[in-house]
């Protein structure tokens, strides 16, 4: 009798052991403040160690990011770190107990000082910040332009007077992060406010943003190390045009009427399941958000079956034209016109894909109340008769040859 409990004790104590493992082994993967599906983009590590580190460089993965020293340091120096308002007002990015802040002066006085908390954006073209308050995150009135090397007006603030009190929403980061988590609190009658938690967001654009749930991806290869055909996971090449285009659009097609969170689209999915388009949204779009509507306009696109993945190397962090071009001639290989641009080295997209003004993001420098302009790459990819490239104004000229 006595043996036979020490069996049976024994039994349990191993049973209990292999559980506990498998536990381990699990919970190693439901970590991820998402949910148990997904792993976690360190958990991609250990077989895709070098695609990995080439998307560290990647803009997505950088377009939004917790500020530091070492990110906010190299853009601050004493003759470019003020814009002035009128009636001797003024907001200077600052330095002060290792922490930066953002600092409305007026003659001279402090009037608002607001920590540098997050920053928008990659940095490749220009970064906006926020500051934390009260668990809702509030836009900074300065935005640093990299291309002219400025601290200007953050887009649409008012020109006369710093602005502080406008809310960043959670539809902001569907585009700019992985994941927040927010809860709507009721603060009166008919009204609901955002509240976030800052130690359950997930910044940036990470593996399963783009390539869906991983979890059972992972256990299944590290139960199967020698399989190379990925299982559980969807391919992006595996994906039809019009899915691999969806998967882009979730934040390259504009701003529209948002119907679910955008956070949940997974590839595959219908992107019209998720947003509601304005009418008429695709007749003139912004060179800033709507490179999808842009592209569609395009006889390239009409003609071919073009998809963002045919240009774009969506891992690396390198932005190289040569490769554009390359892209450009596996069409364009025979008319006179490609085969004299291609002898003297000249790239495509400076003429075909011109650098526009977007309509939508307006900067001024406060006082001098001059407009600057945010030039980005056109995607409608046309003949355009007047390329007038004017790096004060941006681009200009007639429309597109349809």
């Amino acid at each position: 009798m006595y043996s036979r409990n020490i069996t049976i004790t024994i039994l349990i104590f191993f049973l209990g052991a292999l559980i506990f493992l498998q536990c381990m082994q699990s919970g190693s993967l439901t970590n991820d403040m998402r949910g148990k599906e997904f792993a976690g983009y360190s958990q991609c590590i250990d077989c895709h160690k070098d695609i990995f580190h080439d998307y560290t460089h990647n803009n997505h993965y950088k377009t939004s990011t917790f500020t530091s020293s070492q990110t906010i340091s190299p853009i601050i120096t004493r003759e470019n770190n003020t814009v002035t308002f009128i009636n001797d007002q003024s907001v200077v990015v600052e330095h002060k107990d290792s922490l930066f802040y953002q600092t409305w002066y007026k003659a001279g006085k402090m009037i608002e000082s607001k920590t540098m908390d997050i920053a928008f954006g990659s940095g490749r073209h220009a970064q906006t910040f926020g500051f934390l308050n009260n668990r809702q995150w509030y836009e900074l009135p300065l935005t640093y332009l990299t291309n002219l090397g400025i601290w200007t007006n953050s887009p649409g603030f008012p020109i006369n007077e710093p602005y502080f009190t406008r809310i960043i929403p959670s539809r902001c980061f569907e585009c700019h992060a992985s994941y927040v988590s927010v809860i709507k609190e009721k603060t009166g009658p008919l009204q609901l406010e955002e509240k976030f938690n800052k130690n359950a967001m997930i910044l940036g654009i990470d593996c399963e943003r783009c390539h869906g749930p991983a979890a059972q991806h992972v256990q299944f290869h590290r139960q199967h190390p020698d399989e190379k055909l990925a299982h559980n996971i969807v391919p992006i090449k595996s994906l039809n045009r019009k899915q691999q285009l969806d998967l882009c659009a979730t934040c390259h097609s504009g701003n529209p009427v948002s119907m679910r969170s955008i956070f949940t689209f997974t590839p595959g999915d219908t992107l019209s399941n998720f947003y509601l388009y304005y009418p008429g949204a695709k007749n003139s779009p912004d060179v800033h958000g709507m490179q999808l509507q842009a592209l569609e306009l395009s006889k390239c696109f009409q003609q071919s079956t073009l998809t963002c993945l045919t240009c774009h190397q969506s891992h690396s962090g390198k932005s190289n034209s040569t490769n554009f071009t390359a892209t450009c001639f596996s069409c364009h290989n025979t008319t006179p016109h490609a085969i004299a641009m291609n002898k003297e080295n000249k790239g495509c997209i400076s003429c075909h894909m011109p650098l526009s003004s977007s309509k939508s993001l307006d900067f001024n420098n406060g006082t001098s109340g001059k407009n600057i302009p945010y030039l980005l790459h056109n995607h409608r990819i046309a003949i355009y008769p007047a390329i007038l490239q004017d790096k004060n104004t941006g681009a200009s000229g007639k429309e597109p040859k349809p």
